[in-house]
């Protein structure tokens, strides 16, 4: 014998959706950190709009106080916010933008990077 509550699909259907889309925010910005040795860069990470993470050289999570951050609307790609930390040389805020082309769409590697690896941060 079978069971049929009228509604009862819509409500499971409604159900099932919400609890899959609770693994899965919203992103709305994508963001890159490029990594400096004085004014050398020495790595990068990028966090795309899909929520692809990758990296290349030296992307130390604990290294953030000589990394430059760009944040990326992921509507439009184009950079909204370039934050720079205080103690970082003086020649890398005024290179920056050309030296790397990070600053206008993105999150991409910095030109002539190497091979991309999976993960945000290299350690």
């Amino acid at each position: 014998m079978k069971l049929f509550v009228p509604g009862m699909t819509a409500i499971l259907v409604v159900v099932a959706a919400l609890a899959s889309s609770d693994a899965s925010a919203v992103v709305t910005q994508g963001r890159t950190y490029v990594f400096y040795n004085g004014t050398q860069v020495i790595g990068q990470s990028l966090m795309y709009c899909n929520n692809a993470e990758k990296h290349w050289g030296e992307a130390s999570q604990h290294n953030l106080a000589n990394a430059v951050s760009v944040s990326y609307s992921c509507s439009d790609g184009f950079a909204i916010h370039v934050g720079y930390p205080a103690n970082i040389d003086p020649w890398v805020k005024t290179n920056f933008c050309s030296q790397t082309q990070s600053c206008d769409t993105g999150p991409w590697p910095v030109a002539g990077a190497p091979a991309l690896e999976n993960l945000l941060w290299s350690d």
